[in-house]
C-alpha cells in the first residue's frame, strides 16, 4: 500500500492512533497532532463503527467502505484498508484512507443516465414495432409518439409542429399534457412574429434550452407562450422530410429550470425520426389508395372505352386487350393475348424505325415521355373475317419504375366509315374541280365567239346612229340608241365574265412592270369623272410622296381601280369618292374611299362572290352584275396581293388593294 493509491494514512495500535500524514489531518480537518493519541473510532459515523471493527481494528486487509465524521461534523465516504508490517522488530497497523464521494456520486449518476438510456431504447423499440405506423393513421400515431416521448423523459407536454403549406406559420398538430392526459391541437406560431426563434430551428440540429425564457433563441416565445403554460426548459428537434425541414417535435419542461442531458436531445431526435416515419407511412397510403383507385378507374376505362386499347410488350405480343378491341378485330380476348400483334396491322415502310425513335428516346431522357410520349398514323387492321378496317392508331410507351420502356399502349379507333366518306368527298370534290375548270377553260376560250357578234350589232348600231345608210326619224333613233347602249352593257358583262374565268382557269398572265401612281391615279379618275360629274360628287386623289412607283400590270392594276372607283359612285349619293395611296413595309396599297350607303358588317363575306349582290333591293335601285370586286380581289391575289374592306353602314366605306414589292428584269424595265 502507497499513498499513491491512499491519500490519507494513520499508523494506530489498538485502535489508537499513533502517528497520521498530512492528508490524513486535511481531509478530517484536524491537525497532525490533534489526531495523534486519538480512539480511531472517533473518526468514524456511528453507523460504519461496527464495519470498522470488524475490516480494520481486527486487523483484516479487506478494504471497506465507512463514513467518516470531519472535525465540524461533516461526513464524507471513505474507502479504508489496513495492513500489519513489521518495523523494527514490532507490528504495526497502517490503515490508508480514500475520499471516495465524488466517485460513487459519478458511480450513481451513471446508474441513473444507465436507467435512462434503457428506458429511451425500450420506448424506441416499442415504437419501432407499433402497428399504428403501418396503419397510415397519422393522428393515432403523432398521439402513440408524444405519450411515449412525455412518460420516457419525464416532461409535463410533448407536442408535434408542422410548417403549413408557405413556410410561415408553424401549427400544432397533436400537443399532449401529461397532467390532463389530453391531447390537443390548434395553437399556431407565425414565423414573422419570431424570427429568432425560427432562425435557429433551421440553423441547428437541434434546440436545447435549459432556461427558455432567458435563453436568446427562446426568449421571443416567453411572453405570449412560455410564461402562460408555466415553462421553464424547452427541448425542440427538427422533423425532416426528404431532406425538407418541416416541423418539430417540442418537449416543454414546467417548474424549475431542467439542464438537457446529450442522450436526452438523441432521443428528441429519434422521437422526430420517427414523426417523420409516421409521415411518410401516411403518404405511402394515401399514394397506395391513390394508385388502388386509379388502377380500378383505368380498368373501368378499359373495359368500357368504346375505342379499342392493346397492351403490347416490347417484343410486339399482346398482353391484353379489352373488348372494344376485340370486336373491333372479330377475335375473342383469349385469341388476341400472346399473339404478335404485327400479325393484325397492315405495316408501313418505316413504321419500325418510328417505334425505335420512340422507345431510345424515351431511355436515354424520361422527359421525353412527358414531352412527346406517343405518335399517332392512319393504319389497315385485318379483321378475322379477312375485312380491312382502316384505324387511327396511337401508340404510348409505358416505362417501369425505373424509367425504362416496359409496355406499348395501343388506341385503335375504328375510322373506316370516316376514310369512305372522306374518299367519297374527294371523288365529288376532284368531280366538281374538274367541272369548274372546264367551265372556265370553255368559258374563256368563247372570248370571239361571243365578241365577234357583239361588236357586228354595236357597229352597224354606230352606222344607223351616224344615218349612213339614210335618214332616221325620232323613234328609230331613239330604238338605235337603246340597241347600242345595251350591247355596250352586255360587252362589258361579257368582258368581266371572261376575265373571272380566265383568271380562274390559270390562263392569265401579268405583265409586271414598274409603273408611275401617278400616271394610273391621273388615267383612272379622268375615266369616271364624268361619272361623278353628273351625280355631284367630288373625286380626288392623294397620293404619299414615297408611292411614287408600283410594279403591276399596267391593265390589271388599272382595271382593279376602275372597279372599286365606279362601285363608290355608283353607292354615293352626295359627298366625295377619293383614291388614296400608300407604301407600306413591303408593298403599296391603294384605297379608294367614299362617303355611301356603307354596308353593313354581317354581309362582309358575300361581297367578293361572284354574280352576288348584298340583296334583292340593291339589286333592283343600282345596276350590276356583281363580279367587279370577286375579279379584283382574284386580280390583286395573282399580284400576291389582297383588297381588304371597312365599312359602316350609311356612313360610307374604305376598299384597299395591297400589292407587294415585286422583282422586275431588266428587259421588262427596258419597256416601260
Amino acid at each position: 500500500m502507497s499513498e499513491a493509491t491512499f491519500e490519507g494514512i494513520m499508523i494506530h495500535d489498538r485502535g489508537i492512533i499513533v502517528t497520521a500524514n498530512y492528508v490524513l489531518a486535511e481531509m478530517t480537518g484536524y491537525k497532525v497532532a490533534e489526531l495523534i493519541g486519538k480512539n480511531s473510532q472517533e473518526l468514524i459515523a456511528l453507523e460504519s463503527q461496527e464495519l470498522m471493527k470488524k475490516n480494520i481494528l481486527s486487523g483484516s486487509e479487506i478494504p471497506c467502505e465507512v463514513i467518516v465524521v470531519r472535525k465540524d461534523g461533516s461526513t464524507f465516504l471513505a474507502e479504508l484498508q489496513g495492513k500489519v508490517i513489521s518495523y523494527a522488530g514490532q507490528k504495526m497497523h497502517v490503515v490508508g484512507a480514500r475520499d471516495i464521494t465524488e466517485c460513487k456520486q459519478s458511480q450513481e449518476l451513471l446508474q441513473i443516465r444507465e436507467h435512462a438510456r434503457r428506458k429511451q431504447s425500450q420506448t424506441l423499440v416499442q415504437l419501432a414495432r407499433s402497428k399504428t405506423f403501418q396503419q397510415g393513421n397519422l393522428k393515432a400515431a403523432f398521439q402513440e409518439i408524444t405519450e411515449a416521448a412525455a412518460r420516457t423523459i419525464s416532461v409535463q407536454r410533448v407536442g408535434v409542429w408542422l410548417y403549413n403549406q408557405d413556410h410561415s406559420t408553424l401549427e400544432c398538430i397533436d400537443l399532449y399534457d401529461v397532467r390532463t392526459k389530453q391531447h390537443t391541437c390548434g395553437l399556431s406560431l407565425l414565423k414573422a412574429n419570431y424570427p429568432n426563434y425560427f432562425q435557429a430551428l433551421e440553423a441547428e440540429r437541434s434546440l436545447a434550452a435549459d432556461d427558455a425564457i432567458n435563453d436568446s433563441r427562446t426568449q421571443e416565445l416567453s411572453q405570449s407562450y412560455l410564461c402562460k403554460l408555466g415553462i421553464a426548459s424547452l427541448l425542440n428537434a427538427p422533423i425532416w422530410l426528404g431532406g425538407r425541414l418541416v416541423g418539430l417535435v417540442s418537449h416543454e419542461h414546467c417548474g424549475e429550470v431542467r439542464q438537457w442531458t446529450l442522450e436526452e436531445e438523441n432521443f428528441a431526435g429519434s422521437i422526430a425520426d420517427f414523426v417523420t416515419l409516421a409521415i411518410e407511412a401516411s403518404e405511402r397510403n394515401a399514394a397506395e389508395a391513390a394508385l388502388r383507385q386509379s388502377e380500378a378507374q383505368f380498368r373501368a376505362i378499359f373495359e368500357c372505352s368504346s375505342i379499342g386499347i392493346g397492351l403490347i410488350d416490347m417484343q410486339a405480343q399482346i398482353v391484353d386487350a379489352n373488348p372494344a378491341l376485340c370486336q373491333m378485330l372479330g377475335y375473342s380476348r383469349d385469341e388476341l393475348c400472346g399473339k404478335q400483334f404485327t400479325n393484325y396491322v397492315s405495316p408501313q415502310t418505316g413504321d419500325l424505325e418510328l417505334l425505335e425513335q420512340l422507345i431510345v428516346g424515351i431511355s436515354s431522357d424520361p422527359q421525353k415521355l412527358l414531352e412527346r410520349h406517343r405518335i399517332e398514323m392512319e393504319r389497315l387492321f385485318l379483321h378475322k373475317e379477312g375485312g380491312l378496317v382502316w384505324t387511327q392508331l396511337s401508340v404510348s410507351v409505358i416505362p417501369d419504375s425505373y424509367g425504362k420502356p416496359e409496355f406499348f399502349l395501343t388506341m385503335i379507333e375504328d375510322i373506316t366509315e370516316r376514310k369512305q366518306t372522306e374518299l367519297k368527298l374527294r371523288a365529288s370534290q376532284a368531280a366538281a374541280e374538274a367541272g369548274s375548270r372546264a367551265k372556265s377553260e370553255f368559258l374563256a376560250t368563247m372570248s370571239h365567239e361571243l365578241r365577234t357578234p357583239l361588236n357586228a350589232i354595236m357597229g352597224l348600231s354606230q352606222l344607223l346612229q351616224q344615218e349612213m345608210v339614210g335618214p332616221l326619224n325620232e323613234k328609230q333613233k331613239e330604238y338605235i340608241s337603246c340597241v347600242y347602249s345595251s350591247g355596250e352593257h352586255l360587252l362589258a358583262l361579257i368582258n368581266d365574265i371572261l376575265d373571272l374565268s380566265k383568271v380562274e382557269a390559270g390562263k392569265e398572265e401579268l405583265l409586271l412592270l414598274p409603273l408611275l401612281v401617278t400616271d394610273i391615279c391621273n388615267s383612272v379618275i379622268s375615266t369616271v369623272g364624268d361619272q361623278a360629274l353628273d351625280k355631284g360628287l367630288q373625286i380626288k386623289s392623294i397620293i404619299a410622296p414615297q408611292a411614287d412607283i408600283c410594279v403591276a400590270d399596267e391593265r390589271r392594276i388599272k382595271q382593279m381601280l376602275l372597279n372599286l372607283l365606279t362601285n363608290a359612285i355608283k353607292f354615293t349619293a352626295k359627298g366625295e369618292v377619293s383614291l388614296e395611296v400608300e407604301k407600306v413595309s413591303d408593298g403599296i396599297t391603294f384605297t379608294v374611299a367614299d362617303t355611301g350607303i356603307g354596308i353593313d358588317a354581317n354581309q362582309f363575306q358575300f361581297l367578293f362572290e361572284p354574280f352576288k349582290q348584298l340583296d334583292s333591293r340593291l339589286n333592283r335601285q343600282y345596276e350590276g352584275t356583281g363580279l367587279g370586286l370577286a375579279l379584283t380581289r382574284k386580280l390583286a391575289r395573282l399580284h400576291g396581293g389582297d383588297v381588304k374592306v371597312e365599312s359602316t353602314l350609311g356612313k360610307g366605306s374604305r376598299f384597299t388593294i395591297f400589292l407587294p414589292d415585286q422583282p422586275y428584269s431588266v428587259d421588262e424595265d427596258s419597256r416601260c
